[in-house]
């Protein structure tokens, strides 16, 4: 018999509505059966591509007995971290506070209020049987000192919210940014750490951006050197398009292999920018497989795309992208096999595990021609052919799930990959861009309210910072990419809205919620939404002249002040909100939009462009100063 998660609109939530286990989703009536029954909640937190997530399912969650423990001796509570990620936030930065291992899926035990007091993540289903027995029986045994040692590991995360009045940071934050991300660099791989190694597209965007305001040279380098390992390694698919979420080794070889919308987002941004400076083709072809991805296979019928495709199919994680021998022998001609052999670094014993080989360049296409005896061109028509039947070979297996779930964090997020790919790669992604953007704002945003996620046509979960920081930003590229003013007030109205539900106190928080409202500062996989939105107001304080967003902007980077001084790779975006406020930010206007034209085709990092009818020429406003320019 289905459980209550069989009623949840949310895709992970149904993906354990045939569990034993009595799940309730997170809410009120959890916490009162809790609180009613003096019961410890059991809160697990995951996400419907995650591999760990499903593993645990069906070796836990699916057991019977495991079953009749969480049932009888706890409340068990089941969170979609995408759909609720204030409420991940939380229980992450408690586990975090409490010194664990932490990761997804997250295993949490709460007092009946939700107050955290142990929590771990994957945990096998002997060990885990063990570990809920103990818990029980410490709770019974012990609950006064539970929930004293549950109420410290809160006010411990509440100091994290309190206002750290300091100095705004000065420019030598960009260049010790610089020195760290340059010393985690791995010289032979790519990459700025140990395995596992993820995407991290705004460490690599930051240091294109350093370049071009007149930093080291090595920091274009670096990224370039980066971004072409990622390109040229299993990590991305090399016939279908997009990037898993990542490496688990060095070399970018085996992924994990779930992707992810944010990251798609993220590198449409790093690729195009990193074309604009290099011209490199190959980077302009990430750009445009990348778009062909999201558009072929992450794109829903609302006009919105879909948050990520799982790590799983039914043959087993990642085997949808791998191929044996014999089958690849059936797809392709003896000539056809060597060469792509060749290209791809396949072996009849395979590459990888269990006689399974992944498409592996690992060179860049350039020396494989060279090694080959081929033009590029020649190699590039030769891989086209290969890649086509490949992909007609890998359609014959059941894909991944794709969860289909919107988010408008996400989403907001991809809108600012396009607007910036129409700029310096692909012209027609400017209309995907406005199509994208135009649903957003119908769906999404409705009757003066913005809303976390859309599941069909249907809203739900009140928008969180993340949402309007990267909705805004989105809306803010693809004004200066169409020359729409329309866009920039959009992006006004809503952070209008944003200030007035999250800043307070000097300091922005993630949500209305005065329990789960955390606001981390820290980069993750993507941006802070607090840097964000950060540089979103010293945006339009210079673009559309309202001061009033600046003041705020100032009073969040003074209060994390510390965070930029003394960690500041960890915290790259506040690091770039501090050059915006330096004087790296410039507005440039015109009447004529073919004037702007050319402009708009150059890469300078934190230009952002603008129509205005009363300027002769072109006018370039920076560092308090306006100019006309030829």
């Amino acid at each position: 018999m289905a459980n209550r998660l069989a009623f949840e609109k949310s895709l992970y939530l149904r993906q354990h509505a045939d569990n034993p286990v009595n799940w309730f989703p997170f809410g009120k009536e959890a916490f009162e059966k809790a609180g009613k029954e003096n019961k410890p909640l059991f809160i697990s937190i995951g996400y419907s591509s995650c591999h760990w997530c499903h593993v645990m399912e069906e070796e836990s969650f699916q057991d019977e007995e495991v079953a009749r423990i969480l049932n009888s001796r706890f409340v068990p509570v089941k969170v979609d971290r995408e759909e609720l990620p204030h409420v991940d936030r939380f229980y992450m930065e408690a586990c975090r506070a409490m010194g664990g291992s932490c990761g997804w899926p997250l295993s949490v035990f709460a007092t009946p209020e939700g107050e955290p007091f142990f929590i771990a993540t994957y945990v096998p289903k002997e060990r885990f049987k063990r570990l809920l027995l103990e818990v029980a029986e410490l709770w019974e045994k012990k609950s006064d000192s539970v929930v004293k040692g549950a109420k410290e590991v809160v006010k411990r995360l509440a100091s994290l919210l309190e206002g750290l009045e300091g100095e705004l940071p000065g420019p030598s934050a960009a260049a010790n940014c610089f020195k760290e991300i340059e010393s985690r660099l791995d010289p032979v791989n790519g990459g700025y750490s140990p395995p596992p190694k993820f995407p991290l597209p705004h460490f690599n965007w930051f240091l294109l951006r350093y370049f071009s305001l007149g930093g080291s040279g090595r920091a274009f380098e670096s990224a370039a050197f980066t971004l072409k390992a990622m390109r040229l390694g299993s990590v991305y698919d090399q016939i279908g398009g997009g990037f898993h979420r990542y490496s688990t080794d060095a070399a970018w070889f085996v992924p994990h292999f779930e992707k992810m919308l944010y990251d798609q987002a993220g590198l449409l941004v790093t690729y195009s920018e990193a074309y604009a400076l290099s011209g490199y083709w190959l980077f302009k072809e990430t750009v445009k497989e990348l778009i062909y991805y999201l558009e072929r296979e992450l794109l829903l019928s609302n006009g919105l795309f879909a948050s990520s495709q799982d790590a799983d199919s039914p043959e087993g994680e990642g085997r949808y992208y791998a191929f044996t021998w014999g089958e690849l022998k059936e797809a392709l001609t003896p000539e056809e096999l060597e060469f792509a052999r060749q290209l791809y670094n396949l072996s009849p014993e395979g590459n990888w595990e269990e006689g399974l080989n992944l498409l592996y360049p690992a060179e860049e296409f350039e020396v494989k021609a060279e090694k080959l005896g081929l033009s590029l061109e020649d190699l590039l028509k030769k891989k086209a052919l290969v890649d086509s039947k490949l992909l007609s070979l890998r359609g014959k297996k059941v894909p991944p799930a794709t969860d289909e779930k919107a988010l408008t964090d996400w989403n907001g997020y991809l809108l600012w990959g396009l607007a910036v790919a129409s700029r310096f790669v692909e012209p027609a992604a400017k209309e995907r861009a406005v199509a994208l953007a135009t649903s957003l704002l119908e769906r999404s945003y409705r009757d003066g309210k913005l809303y976390h996620v859309l599941y069909g046509s249907e809203p739900a979960v009140e928008a969180l910072l993340d949402d309007y920081a990267f909705l805004i930003r989105g809306l803010l590229e693809l004004g200066s990419a169409t020359l729409n003013d329309d866009f920039y007030s959009a992006a006004a109205e809503l952070a209008d809205i944003a200030v007035k539900a999250f800043y307070r106190g000097g300091r922005l928080y993630g949500s209305s919620d005065n329990t789960f409202n955390l606001a981390d500062p820290f980069d993750g996989a993507y941006p802070s939404g607090v840097a964000v939105m950060v540089q979103n107001l010293l945006i339009m304080s210079e673009l559309l002249g309202l001061n009033e967003f600046k003041k705020v902007a100032e009073n969040v980077l003074r209060s994390y002040s510390e965070a930029v001084n003394r960690y500041p790779s960890g915290v790259v975006s506040l690091v770039e909100a501090v050059l915006m406020e330096g004087g790296e930010l410039s507005v440039v206007e015109s009447a004529s939009q073919e004037a702007l034209g050319k402009l708009l085709k150059e890469f300078r990092p934190y230009r952002f462009f603008r129509l205005n009818p009363e300027v002769e020429g072109v006018k370039v406003c920076e560092r308090g100063v306006c100019r006309e320019i030829k």
